[in-house]
Order: C-alpha cells, then structure tokens, then sequence
C-alpha cells in the first residue's frame, strides 16, 4: 500500500508537531473550539452513565455561575451564532465543563468516556479561564472545586 504525496506530507507534518521540543501555541479560537468539544465530551460521558443506569447526581455544584448565553445572531442564509466575545464563550464553556466534572464524578462506576471527558476538562479548563480573565480582569469565578477565585488585575 502506497500513501499519497498529500498524506504522506501531512502524516509527516503532524509527526514533526508532535515530536518538537516547542509546543504548538493554540489560537483563542482553537481553545474556545476545543473547550467546545471538551463540554461535549462530558455531555457524552453523562448521557452513557445515564444510558447504563448508573446512579449520577445531576444537580447544579453550588454556588452556580448561572450566565444565559446571548440572543443568537440569524444570517440571511439561516445559518446562527450566539453574539458573544470570546471572554463570554469562555466564562460560559468555564461553568459547562466545571458543572460536568461533578456530575461525573459522583459516579459510583466509571465508563470509558469519564477519562477522555476528565482529561480534557483538566487541560481545557485552565485555558479557558485564562481567556476570560484576559478580557475580565478582576472578575469572580468558581474553580473546578466550587471554590471562589478571582482573575488577576492588569
């Protein structure tokens, strides 16, 4: 089986990434678009304990940073977004993830999913909280435990 020139480049490419000694810097929107796919996952891990029957406790972690997102933007075409900064989608996916960690801990069994969903929150979730301090400095929020903290001050 031979590979492509294409592939075998990008196969190439992606090795080199993962192989260099300096990290790949990640853009805002990368972040928000894995801590995204973060806040899934866990989504994903709550709906398979639930799927086995497995007892959860799926009330709220208090104190709750309850935010509503924003009125949603509609484009001619149909296609929406919500009218958000990325400091705001941050501090939002910030409470989707930190809410989802507890639920699934509290999980008498773990399933296959509670590691992948775990193991992101924990590298996703300082970096979201990095990117709404950037735009809210000073601002409270609640750490992965429940516990208040505050963005640093410029």
């Amino acid at each position: 089986m031979r590979l492509s020139h294409k592939l075998f480049g990008l196969l190439t490419l992606t090795s080199l990434q993962m192989c260099s000694q300096t990290p790949v810097s990640e853009t805002t929107a990368d972040v928000l678009r894995r801590g995204a796919i973060v806040a899934h996952n866990i989504q994903e891990a709550m709906d398979l304990h639930i799927e086995h029957g497995d007892s959860i406790n799926t009330r709220k972690q208090l104190p709750e940073d309850k935010r509503d997102p924003p009125p949603p933007l509609i484009q001619k075409n149909g296609d929406w977004d919500f009218d958000w900064t990325a400091g705001q989608q941050a501090r939002y996916l910030m409470e989707e993830i930190r809410q989802g960690i507890h639920v699934i801990r509290t999980a008498q069994q773990a399933r296959g999913m509670d590691a992948i969903a775990l193991a992101g929150a924990q590298e996703y979730w300082p970096k979201l909280r990095d990117i709404s301090c950037r735009e809210n400095p000073g601002i409270r929020y609640y750490d992965l435990d429940g516990f208040e903290q505050y963005c640093p001050t410029k």
